[in-house]
């Protein structure tokens, strides 16, 4: 088949779900004409919460422009073989990659039983027992995975509800502050120089975060920041908004200003969606009880190429280099690498994807 009449790009041709020319005038008797449309690489997505069934998860993925998703086990734990396979052989037409939780009601979990069956990432919260966290990096270190590292600290949070604010204390809600976020960097950041072990810090939130991390080892430490507080501040909260209700929390103007500035100047790694399905019901309730969690899987390349960034910024961010984080032929418009595509018109939408 041949892909012709591409905005961005010359004809593609795939067989067998691969690239396998690119060029001007390619023929074939099988055509889609692209005529009008762009063409971008499936996204990514390392950070989807594991908040819903795996056929939902992928059928929000495809709409959103997805064709790969590691699931983050902080909603149902994956800390055991059955949970594990459980996830894995459930039918779906994306590619699901799977981080355990390395910690487990304080206790290391099956690290090395886990990844030889099938897990590609390590899980932890940044507050666990550090001599824990100690023995998982070194387990990561021994296998060669990554460690996926959710910063924050529980205490410090409370009752936190949304960012530590004016608009919280108008509100009368327990704000978050930033350094909750930051100190856990700090603290992770100089702990991993002892390791030779690939850390992501997800959904980094703040420019103190950002300042702490300017200077890591990029061939080891990696930034992630959510689509989330790339688009949006604590203002959306207006008069209790429990839809914008999210965590990490919508942060200030500056902070949004700032993580965009490390979009644009090449000081972020990934983008995600930390997408945490949510409920009306869970929803619709005061905002001290209301859930957690900005749905967006199934629009997440829609938003991240909606941004006031270089599509080429956007597509290495979201597509290219968390593919080869995980060293997937994905992720790039290249001869020899998997034709997981999505053609997108000038309104951002997505009119057909290819699978690969």
């Amino acid at each position: 088949m041949i892909i012709t009449n591409i905005a961005n790009s010359k004809d593609i041709r795939i067989s067998d779900g691969m690239i396998v020319e690119i060029g001007d005038n390619l023929k074939d008797k099988e055509i889609y004409d692209a005529k009008g449309m762009e063409i971008f690489p499936l996204a990514v997505d390392l950070n989807v919460k594991n908040s819903e069934s795996i056929s939902k998860l992928n059928t929000k993925a495809l709409q959103g422009g997805v064709g790969t998703i590691l699931m983050i086990p902080q909603h149902k734990p994956i800390y055991n073989k059955l949970q594990l396979a459980y996830n894995l052989t459930k039918e779906k037409d994306i590619t699901l990659l799977v981080a355990i939780e390395a910690i487990h009601d304080n206790k290391l979990t099956d690290i090395h039983i886990l990844i030889d069956k099938g897990a590609s990432a390590l899980f932890v919260n940044s507050d666990e027992d550090m001599n824990l966290i100690k023995r998982v990096f070194q387990y990561a270190q021994m296998l060669r995975v990554p460690i996926f590292v959710n910063a924050n600290n529980t205490t410090l949070v409370g009752n936190g509800q949304m960012n530590s604010s004016k608009n919280a204390y108008l509100l009368g809600l327990e704000g978050i502050d930033n350094y909750v976020e930051s100190i856990e960097v700090a603290k992770i950041l100089e702990f991993s120089q002892y390791f030779d072990v690939r850390v992501i810090f997800q959904s980094i939130t703040t420019k103190e975060s950002l300042s702490l991390l300017q200077k890591r080892d990029r061939d080891k430490i990696f930034v992630d920041v959510c689509i989330d507080n790339l688009l949006y501040t604590d203002d959306e909260i207006g008069e209790f908004n429990t839809f914008f209700k999210t965590f990490p929390p919508l942060r200030s103007q500056e902070d949004r200003l700032a993580l965009l500035e490390a979009v644009a100047n090449n000081q972020i790694d990934f983008i995600s969606s930390n997408h945490i399905a949510t409920s009306d019901e869970n929803k619709d309730v005061a905002f001290e009880v209301a859930q957690f969690g900005i749905p967006k899987l199934d629009k997440f390349a829609q938003l991240a190429y909606s941004l006031d960034i270089d599509r080429d910024i956007i597509t290495r961010l979201i597509s290219t280099n968390p593919a080869k984080l995980f060293a997937l032929n994905e992720g790039e418009i290249k001869v020899g690498y998997k034709a997981k595509l999505m053609l997108m018109d000038d309104n951002g939408h997505i009119h057909h994807t290819f699978m690969g």
